[in-house]
């Protein structure tokens, strides 16, 4: 279940996209599925009499909801989805030609590698026959833990770090010194992601800790024990996680602690790091991870540690061995039998609304793409990326950068030093658009087939060990900022605070977001409010406390930074006071970042609408709606009420327009219409 949770980027959120997904969501694979025919209760409501003057979004976008509905087993259907199963569509078609002259590919060709994987993933019949043959390599390492010097051997097991969540490792550029890899250690990993729903008291909490619980039991059932067992080894692994969470801020408080960044930056040598967890044997691990010479290592949680270092203990030996094979279990659900990814089917149905589908071609693609991702960006791109809609996104980046500036320059609550480091930074921008420059190579990858003896387990875990020793061999270099953290199929765009740039993968340079062809004012209210967003991100509550270099600096005056945070509450308080369908409030202290950018993002592509001769600013608003459209189960919509640093979708929309007079004026609002917000109460920060 781990893996179908939504993950937090590690350490801290800097990298920061423009919409999250879920990866249990199994999107259409082909345009011809974008009509779904099963209606799904939770999806009902009337669209037939929304006024464009009340609810903007239901509006725009009124045919099309009544007309689309949720598939059984599908949490979300909208154009993210629409446009990815143009994108899966295309890249079936690359495994379908792989297929038919794999004879003519290289062993250890990248078509081979995508291929193998795919057949595993689909070959369910393979899977049911090998059971839980995959995981006896792993599960007898634990069995033979006798003593606590078992214990730390199996920590410094470079495949097994694979399921061990308790001493995460990683390396990426300094905060302190963007230019320079250093080591990281993270929090622990929970098995469902937010330390939100193991503190909790309420009803639903409880009810979502119990079959979490019933699920893990039901995953050590079918490894084989008998029920009676299963139960009690799965209320030791909750307890251990629960003593975990304990010491793990929820999304919610995090997002609170103005300091987090600077909370989570805590520097050890080597020597300290074994002080402060002597149980783990740091150096040993270090060591056998190939881990050489850390100049410095950065802690996000050393608190978290300390109980970490305690449950590492002679005493506590037998429960943290049923905590290791709890934790093999859950990372390999999806990987094993019908039955083991039928387990988590209750759990599924109370966070998302939904059980697990079947596999299917869509499903494929989706898994493969997700484990191979730049191996199939790469096929992609070669096949289907037109380089004229590159150069053009790159000059509209430049556009909206060039209004950003002017935006900055005729700020007036900024003081002439803060303005002119904004401006620096602003200057500083990297736009990368499309695909990187260099691809990664993927040789050392081993993806065998079944007939090769392999499983779907030992070619994820290759897939893992590859890219843990590639992250490690940058300890202390210099920061490649020619990398990238997102394929380029995928349909999203980032901001990276630590590189101060915006990003936008080929996957999403395709109508409605971008169409060569179109309208300027269309585009604009596209992938133009995409740039506007990722840009703004730079100027955000996260992004401001990055210099032009990516490097955690405070570059404000005392009274501008106090002045921005200010006009942060408001936009605060501005959306915590909305309500969504469930009559549940939009969480403003979670969703702050986000909504800054939106409103950013706005802003400026209507400062370059209205340049142009005769504006059609209807087009550039209703294309916005368009973008934004989306059903999905009332389950997942209050998921991601206590998970998603994002709005839902029609605030996005609704929401933001309101806050901006062309609006208004555009559509002839006045006092008395739902979408009106006074002039005084509307708030927007850049």
């Amino acid at each position: 279940m781990r893996k179908i949770t939504l993950k937090k980027i590690t350490s801290i959120i800097l990298v920061l996209f423009l919409s999250i997904s879920t990866s249990l969501n199994n999107t259409p694979y082909s345009s011809e599925f974008n009509i779904i025919s099963v209606l799904n209760s939770n999806s009902i409501e009337s669209y037939s009499d929304a006024r464009i003057e009340d609810d903007f979004y239901n509006a725009v976008n009124k045919e099309w909801l009544s007309k689309v509905k949720l598939e059984d087993g599908y949490i979300s259907y909208g154009t993210f989805e629409e446009v990815c199963g143009r994108v899966n569509g295309d890249i079936l078609n690359i495994i379908s030609d792989i297929q038919k002259n794999k004879d003519s590919y290289d062993k250890n060709s990248d078509e081979l590698k995508v291929l193998n994987l795919y057949n595993n993933y689909l070959d369910m019949k393979k899977r049911d026959e090998l059971g839980t043959k995959p995981l006896e390599k792993y599960m007898n390492q634990i069995n033979e833990i006798k003593d606590t010097n078992d214990l730390k051997s199996i920590l410094k097991d470079d495949e097994f770090s694979y399921f061990q969540p308790l001493i995460n490792l990683g390396v990426g550029p300094d905060y302190k010194n963007s230019n320079i890899n250093a080591l990281y250690v993270s929090r622990s990993n929970l098995g469902l992601g937010n330390s939100f729903y193991y503190k909790d008291t309420s009803d639903k909490s409880q009810k979502i800790k119990q079959i979490y619980i019933d699920y893990i039991a039901k995953l050590h059932m079918l490894y084989g024990e008998n029920e009676d067992v299963a139960k009690k080894n799965a209320e030791t692994f909750f307890n251990i996680e629960n003593e975990l969470a304990k010491k793990i801020p929820s999304y919610e408080e995090e997002a609170k602690d103005e300091n987090r960044i600077q909370n989570s930056y805590n520097l050890y040598t080597v020597k300290e790091l074994n002080k402060l967890i002597p149980n783990a044997d740091i150096p040993g691990l270090l060591n056998k991870l190939n881990i050489n010479s850390p100049k410095k290592i950065i802690v996000e949680n050393p608190e978290e540690l300390k109980l970490v270092n305690s449950l590492i203990s002679e005493d506590n030996l037998e429960d943290i061995k049923t905590y290791f094979k709890t934790n093999v279990l859950i990372n390999t659900d999806n990987y094993l039998t019908s039955k083991h990814r039928e387990a988590c089917n209750e759990l599924r149905k109370v966070l998302y609304g939904v059980e697990c589908s079947e596999l299917d071609e869509g499903s494929g693609v989706k898994f493969v793409s997700g484990q191979l991702n730049e191996i199939i960006s790469k096929l992609y791109v070669n096949k289907h990326f037109d380089e004229e809609s590159k150069n053009d996104v790159e000059r509209m980046s430049k556009e909206i950068i060039e209004n950003f500036e002017d935006r900055l320059q005729s700020n007036t609550w900024m003081s002439k030093s803060t303005k002119e480091k904004a401006l620096r930074k602003l200057e500083n921008v990297n736009v990368k658009v499309g695909y990187p420059e260099k691809w990664n190579d993927y040789s050392d990858v081993v993806i065998n087939s079944y007939g090769e003896g392999g499983s779907l387990v030992d070619n994820l875990i290759s897939i893992y060990t590859s890219q843990s020793k590639k992250q490690f061999s940058k300890l202390n270099r210099e920061v490649d900022k020619n990398e990238w953290n997102m394929g380029p199929c995928t349909v999203n765009a980032y901001y990276n605070a630590l590189n101060n740039e915006i990003v936008f993968p080929a996957g999403i340079l395709q109508a409605p977001f971008y169409d060569k062809n179109a309208k300027k004012e269309k585009n604009l209210g596209g992938i133009g409010v995409v740039i506007g967003h990722e840009l703004t991100h730079a100027f955000d509550n996260t992004g401001a406390q990055f210099d032009e270099t990516g490097k955690l600096k405070n570059w404000w005056n005392q009274n501008d930074y106090k002045e921005f945070t200010n006009r942060s509450k408001r936009v605060v308080d501005y959306y915590s006071n909305i309500k969504t369908g469930n009559e549940k409030n939009v969480n403003g202290i979670l969703t702050v970042g986000e909504n800054i950018s939106d409103l950013g993002g706005m802003a400026c592509v209507l400062d370059i609408a209205k340049k142009m001769e005769d504006p059609n600013l209807k087009d550039l608003f209703e294309n916005y709606a368009t973008v934004w459209r989306e059903i999905s189960t009332n389950e997942l919509k209050e998921y991601l009420l206590n998970n998603d640093p994002h709005a839902p979708k029609k605030v996005r929309v609704n929401a933001v327009l309101s806050q901006f007079e062309d609006f208004y004026k555009t559509y002839n609002i006045k006092e008395g219409d739902k979408m009106y917000v006074r002039p005084e109460d509307r708030v927007g920060i850049w």
